[in-house]
């Protein structure tokens, strides 16, 4: 005869392996999303120029969305260290995607500026990604689009925490 303390035991051992069974399986489709990721990011690498690496591509977004920023700024937002991404925005400024300029309130500051030519790219490619994404979700219900959106937004912030 069992008794309730073996009972219990078996429950917490079910629940545990369910629960371990979950987070094998959400980490599975995190690193699937992140290798699509990293796919989408060479594909938009060569699409905005062939010789543009892939870790370029974050930075030269947030180039584009803040319009002018500086690189402390974009190390800190992007996590990465200041000597990779000043070999990344040396690229950029070799393929004529972003501008320094001297900041006129600290001259020992630069500014990075978006060119027109990443501009009318950037738009272009973005446009396409847009349409082919809407066209894949567009049967998604607007629950569904809220869920995943506020799911996405936790685990950013979770992550960021790493």
């Amino acid at each position: 005869m069992e008794t309730v303390e073996t009972v219990e035991t078996v429950k917490e051992t079910q629940s545990w392996t369910h629960r371990s069974q979950l987070f094998e399986a959400a980490e599975q489709e995190l690193f699937t999303l992140l290798s699509v990721t990293a796919k989408s990011r060479r594909t938009m690498a060569a699409k905005l120029d062939e010789k543009l690496p892939p870790a370029a591509v974050p930075v030269l977004g947030m180039i584009l969305k803040l319009g002018n920023t500086t690189q402390s700024d974009i190390c800190e937002h992007l996590m990465t260290d200041k000597a990779t991404l000043s070999r990344l925005v040396t690229r950029l400024e070799e393929l004529e995607l972003v501008k320094r300029e001297v900041d006129e309130t600290d001259r020992r500051v630069f500014n990075l500026l978006p060119t027109e030519l990443a501009k009318e790219r950037w738009h272009g490619w973005l446009q396409n990604w847009r349409d082919d994404l809407r066209e894949r979700i567009t049967k998604w219900s607007d629950t569904d689009l809220t869920h995943l959106t506020g799911l996405l937004e936790r685990l950013n912030a979770d992550l960021r925490e790493l």
